[in-house]
């Protein structure tokens, strides 16, 4: 990556990630008029009416594990001194905690006092159900990126935003690179002479690896081809409003690329995304696309040695939130909202951010709390780039889970001709927006 002399602002930054969530809040709802202003008078902090320090127990369920774990699990520690509440996490995948929501809430049961979110549709179609418990006065707007029309039901947020997870490209080790003499690809052609080039290295198993949870790293990895088309970022938000259909040429195109590299052997075996750092660490695999978080893994024994660059043609990067929510049915749910409102603080919020593999949605957390340098410098590359929501988060269900498993077939079988795969994801895509513009 190349460096710069010019001082990074957090708040033109991540400001531009909450404008650029502006863009589709009216695919996913009708919007709200904004929220009330709070009195709260301690500048960089939330601005709620919540009880700042209350007694009693709240379990968490997310989606960090392994060192992400560790991770929150000192956010836990810091609220739990602010507040003197006892907190108890519990992890589970993405799909575990979508699907899984959804069945308890539907039985009037809550999964855990405070539930950890990816979509904001999931967040709004579980308000409009009365699952959910108001959170608007757990965080002040003005001090934080995401817009809250993506989250709020008639004026009121359901959900309060953490970490933010910016998808940039490409991971490598520099030292990697030196060794072999190689360089970031310019265009598109370099980029496949790159791949030539690694998978020609004594000891590397493929160039790209193809990291697997429940089908969600593959979909990010699509979505950077999406995204390299024209008018890439246009072309991510018009299939999120269900105003670009999946048959569009230029997704078309997308698969087509994905499937070239596929039948040359360019992508790994498929493993779970995090089994898969630890090859991509012992360069078997040394380029992968990941987000944000990856400076954390335990697997990275040195950030320093981190570089990361976009999928050439690329003009437009993912930036995604990880949204508390409080379900109705909890046994102290203003314990649960005043463990929000101190997570989401800037206080709580720069723990993580020290540790490092964050980026905080609180525009409070002061820039100095990035100790690793790539983290400022993702930063950087996503002031210079426009900002598009991740589609299947932002869509949902069942749009979502289909897009996944389609996915994962397709790794499987990459020989299988697109067009029927594209057809049927068409299909389900413009079925689950219309269910929403029908909440």
């Amino acid at each position: 990556m190349r460096e710069s002399d010019t001082p990074i602002d957090r708040r033109t930054v991540l400001g531009g990630i909450g404008a650029g969530a502006v863009g589709i809040a009216g695919c996913l709802g009708e919007e709200g008029d904004g929220l009330e202003e709070t009195d709260d008078d301690t500048e960089g902090e939330t601005g709620g009416d919540t009880e700042a320090t209350q007694e009693g127990s709240v379990t968490v369920t997310g989606v960090w594990t392994e060192d992400e774990e560790e991770d929150f699990l000192a956010v836990v520690d810091h609220v739990e001194a602010e507040t003197d509440l006892e907190i108890t996490y519990e992890p589970r995948d993405t799909e575990a905690i979508l699907t899984g929501t959804l069945i308890d809430y539907e039985a009037g049961v809550a999964t855990a006092d405070i539930v950890v979110i990816p979509s904001p549709a999931r967040v709004q179609s579980d308000a409009e159900s009365g699952h959910l418990a108001p959170l608007t006065d757990t965080w002040d707007p003005e001090n934080f990126a995401p817009d809250p029309d993506l989250v709020s039901v008639d004026d009121e947020a359901y959900a309060a935003p953490f970490k933010m997870d910016l998808k940039p490209g490409f991971w490598y080790r520099q030292s990697f690179f030196d060794e072999h003499g190689l360089e970031e690809p310019d265009d598109y052609d370099q980029f496949l002479d790159l791949l030539e080039e690694i998978d020609g290295i004594e000891g590397v198993e493929a160039p790209l690896a193809s990291g697997n949870g429940d089908g969600w790293p593959l979909s990010d990895v699509t979505e950077a081809f999406i995204l390299r088309q024209e008018d890439g970022d246009q072309l991510q938000l018009d299939l999120i409003d269900g105003e670009a259909e999946f048959t569009d040429d230029r997704v078309v195109t997308a698969f087509e690329e994905i499937q070239d590299l596929l039948t040359d052997g360019y992508f790994s075996e498929v493993r779970d995304f995090g089994i898969q750092y630890e090859f991509f660490w012992e360069n078997e695999i040394p380029l992968y696309f990941m987000g944000s978080w990856t400076p954390t893994f335990g697997a990275i024994e040195d950030p320093e040695d981190l570089d990361v660059f976009m999928l050439p043609g690329t003009d437009a990067m993912v930036a995604a939130e990880n949204w508390f929510t409080v379900p109705e049915y909890g046994d102290d749910v203003e314990a649960a909202q005043a463990a929000v409102e101190e997570m989401v603080s800037a206080d709580g919020q720069e723990v993580w951010a020290e540790r490092g593999g964050f980026i905080a949605s609180n525009l409070d957390v002061p820039e100095d709390a990035y100790d690793v340098e790539i983290m400022l410098e993702l930063s950087e590359m996503a002031d210079e780039v426009e900002l598009v929501p991740d589609l299947d988060d932002t869509v949902g269900d069942p749009f979502q889970s289909e897009f996944w498993s389609v996915l994962t077939g397709f790794w499987a079988e990459p020989d299988q001709d697109v067009e029927p795969l594209l057809d049927s994801l068409d299909t389900v895509l413009q079925e689950t927006v219309e269910e929403q513009d029908e909440v």
